[in-house]
């Protein structure tokens, strides 16, 4: 980046070693906080051309936009708020964005298997296989907790904020007890399907079945990373 006064040479790389430091600091994936690096490096360079306007030489322009702006420990601190709640938001709209899919894939896997179970036929669960009521019963309050701790954290990250205490560590917290639970959730399901196939093999839909198995899995491993880093960037505020 070329400007007055300044050849990229002397300006860009202070600048992006400073930015460097501060990257390191900062919770969560490099993609989570791309978009404030990016504000900073803008306003890095933009002081350096204030400070060159002013009569300094270009390297001293570049270390006095830095001073301006801190430490890179004392930024980084500023924004771990602000990318935690980020995190956790985007965290807790994707678990409820994916649990009603996941979930009509296992009614649409029921369905095409023709169990005995059907969702249009109270009288059938009087009687349901060892084991089965209790699983079912565990997914639902799974799906309950995810369901729960999701609109929690979105909360917490919304227009409620002005009514609550502030804590910044409430939306990850609440963003992990959702991830966590969706995790259970899954493999609740892929266990009750596992049972099924022991019990009645031959009778599940094969496609609906494997269908319903891939995105179980896939949302189990996503949702399961997606919670350790809510409980990483939760443990690095204070």
């Amino acid at each position: 980046m070329n400007r007055p006064g300044a050849p990229a040479t002397v300006a860009v790389p202070a600048v992006e070693r400073y930015l460097a430091e501060i990257t390191a600091r900062l919770p969560g994936p490099a993609r989570a906080h791309s978009g404030i690096v990016a504000e900073l490096r803008s306003g890095l360079l933009d002081a350096t051309d204030s400070h060159q306007a002013a009569g300094l030489a270009p390297a001293q322009a570049v270390q006095a936009a830095i001073n301006e702006f801190g430490s890179p420990a004392l930024v980084a601190d500023g924004f771990r708020a602000e990318i935690a709640a980020s995190h956790a938001r985007r965290v807790a709209v994707a678990l409820l964005a994916t649990g009603p899919l996941v979930g009509l894939l296992w009614i649409a896997t029921a369905a095409a298997s023709h169990l005995s179970i059907r969702l249009t036929s109270l009288r059938q669960w009087t009687s349901p296989p060892a084991g089965l009521g209790a699983g079912i019963q565990l997914v639902a309050v799974a799906v309950a907790v995810t369901a729960w701790g999701a609109l929690l954290s979105i909360a917490a990250t919304g227009r409620l904020t002005r009514w609550l205490p502030a804590s910044p560590r409430r939306a990850p917290t609440a963003a992990a007890v959702a991830g966590f639970a969706a995790v259970g959730a899954d493999a609740l399901g892929l266990a009750l399907l596992a049972a099924a196939l022991a019990t009645t093999p031959g009778r599940l839909a094969p496609l609906p079945a494997a269908a319903a198995t891939a995105a179980s899995l896939t949302r189990l491993l996503l949702a399961r990373r997606a919670a350790h880093r809510c409980l990483a960037i939760r443990a690095s505020l204070t």
